[in-house]
């Protein structure tokens, strides 16, 4: 197996770990700022002289939360500042990575076929051809086992 293939394999495995581990974090109402900071007791006054800001930067950084504003680098600080750790992924919304990647390898095999079916119909060559789909899947199946580099165009 190629070190390419073994890197993607490694990559949708761990992928698929947080994809699992990830349906049982949705997130809180009012944020993970707040809702951390209630389950440990912490007073925003607190949270504040740990970061070394003022209390209105701290309800700040919680609005921020929920707006979806705020950075990676802010959050990881209000996580350490109370004792906790940022934890973030970018996993599949519903269907796995390897769906992800044969949607892709469809889409473009659909448009290679029709565009190659539609000249051999101004040939007359259609006759004997399989079936649209039948086709579709086989280059797409052939495309994700090559991954051509304009895949994602």
């Amino acid at each position: 197996m190629s070190v390419s293939r073994t890197k993607k394999r490694q990559a949708g495995s761990k992928i698929s770990q947080a994809a699992q581990a990830s349906k049982a974090l949705e997130k809180p109402l009012g944020g993970w700022i707040a809702t951390f900071q209630e389950a440990v007791g912490m007073s925003a006054v607190n949270l504040a002289e740990r970061l070394g800001v003022s209390r209105n930067s701290v309800y700040s950084s919680i609005e921020d939360e929920r707006l979806g504003s705020i950075t990676l680098n802010r959050l990881d600080k209000v996580a350490e500042a109370m004792g906790g750790k940022l934890v973030y992924a970018i996993v599949p919304r519903q269907e796995p990575v390897e769906e992800i990647i044969m949607a892709q390898a469809r889409k473009k095999a659909k448009r290679i076929i029709q565009r190659t079916r539609a000249h051999m119909a101004l040939e007359e060559q259609t006759e004997g051809l399989r079936s649209q789909d039948e086709m579709i899947e086989e280059l797409a199946s052939e495309m994700v086992r090559e991954m051509p580099r304009d895949f994602w165009k």
